[in-house]
């Protein structure tokens, strides 16, 4: 019986049996996964249909951050995944799909200083359990990588982002996170790392206040995005 997989050495989508080193996936699901390919934005990583450099959106107002990369659209198997692993009690899962976005980050080849997982209030860890921006992380931690979980901290116990328009997004996150410790962070080379990136507006928030406190470069991660313009 495998401690990260309660049913035992099996495919996290199918079910089938796998092998000890497969981290979760059989061939089959692993190479189903809606992966992003082709053009995307140059900012937020949106994928582009046309010729431009930027989504409509980072056209009308850049974000602060330096770039946003994600390996997977936010649908079919991976969002199934994402829901089990935040809602369904599945925690086991942060496992699996923290090895894919680690894997996907070392392709990257980005030299970053520290990275910040995004931290949730206080009050809905507690109900959760745990963040998932931060069990993500396990693997960077694991490799060496400086992974900070209370440099900063959300402030405001904001509404679920995912009913809310672009407008009420922004207004909805916008004075959520301080930082703590902000000579951590002077001429650092920050990497956020989150599950999804919808609209942008937390990592764009959370962005502001960790350059504000010094950095000098963010760049901003998460496992899957939605795609559309």
């Amino acid at each position: 019986m495998s401690i990260m997989f309660p049913n035992g050495y099996k495919c996290v989508v199918c079910g089938d049996e796998i092998s000890v080193d497969r981290n979760g996936f059989c061939d089959k699901c692993i190479d189903v996964l809606p992966k992003i390919v082709g053009k995307v934005c140059n900012k937020c990583g949106l994928p582009l249909y046309s010729d431009a450099d930027y989504c409509m959106a980072c056209k009308t107002q850049l974000p602060s951050f330096t770039k946003a990369f994600a390996p997977y659209r936010y649908e079919g198997v991976v969002k199934n995944l994402i829901h089990k692993f935040k809602y369904d009690g599945a925690e086991y899962l942060g496992d699996c799909l923290g090895k894919l976005l680690y894997d996907y980050f070392v392709k990257l080849d980005l030299s970053v200083d520290v990275i910040i997982p995004v931290p949730l209030y206080l009050h809905r860890e507690f109900e959760r359990g745990f963040n998932q921006a931060s069990t993500l992380c396990g693997w960077f931690a694991k490799n060496g990588f400086d992974v900070d979980n209370y440099m900063v901290v959300k402030t405001k116990n904001s509404k679920m982002q995912a009913s809310l328009s672009l407008a009420e997004r922004k207004e909805n996150i916008s004075g959520a996170f301080r930082v703590l410790t902000k000579n951590k962070l002077k001429n650092k080379v920050v990497l956020l790392v989150d599950d999804v990136y919808t609209s942008g507006s937390t990592f764009g928030e959370l962005a502001d206040v960790v350059l504000k406190a010094g950095a000098s470069k963010v760049y901003c991660l998460s496992l899957a995005r939605t795609c559309f313009d």
